[in-house]
Order: structure tokens, then sequence, then C-alpha cells
């Protein structure tokens, strides 16, 4: 139980320093560092931002990705969804942002290489 909650507080603890300290995606860093939030635009409506922490299991990447509606106001109508994944050294994960048919469907490609994770935006390598 103790473990549990140790886990659960650091990445809370990443959680806040990684909104505190975001870089975009578009900046291309060579290495995301622990606990940096790298923020990525989705397009006009949609934006993620993804950071990492080091647990016995792996590195934890998490994203979250804020979606709002066109004809919304300024404030309403926004669906925010949180995705976490372990990853080790060679795995990967993608999200994609439902849209219209016919237009280009945004998305994220997050992958662990050795030791590092990189956040690479609309990418060739996902189907």
């Amino acid at each position: 139980m103790i473990r549990v909650l140790k886990t659960a507080g650091s990445v809370i603890f990443y959680g806040m320093i990684a909104t505190a300290s975001p870089v975009h995606a578009s900046e291309q860093l060579p290495n995301v560092k622990e606990g940096q939030g790298v923020v990525t635009s989705l397009g006009p409506n949609a934006s993620a931002i993804t950071y990492w922490v080091s647990q016995a299991d792996g590195w934890h990447v998490v994203t979250t990705v804020d979606t709002k509606s066109p004809e919304s106001s300024e404030s309403g109508n926004h669906a925010v969804v949180r995705f976490s994944a372990v990853l080790q050294p060679g795995q990967s994960q993608s999200i994609s942002i439902p849209v219209t048919i016919g237009e280009r469907q945004p998305k994220l490609l997050i992958r662990r290489v050795a030791d590092r994770i990189e956040v690479e935006q609309n990418s060739n390598l996902l189907n």
C-alpha cells in the first residue's frame, strides 16, 4: 500500500513539474528530461502535454490531450483525456485525434529510444 501511494505521489509531483516548465515539441530537443513537459499542438482545437517518470518497472509516460469543439466558446466544451504507458527501450505509444472524414488526422508518436524519450508529431511511422 505504501509503495502504491509513493508511486502515485511521484507521478503527481512530476505532473505538476511538467506543467510548470513545458517545452514545445517543435523545438526539437535532443533529450527530454524526466518530469519535463513537452507541449504538442495537434491542430487549432487540440493540444497535448507529455512527460515521463522513471519507476522500477520502466518509464511511465503520461500524455494529457485537450480537445475543444470548434463551435464552442473559449471557456466551454473541452474534452480532456489522459493516456499512460510504461515503455521499455524500443517501445512506443501512438495517439491520434478523431476528425471529420477527409481531414488530416493529427497524430502523436511517443517512443523510448535507449535512454531517452522522443515525441514526434504527425509521424510517418504511424499507420
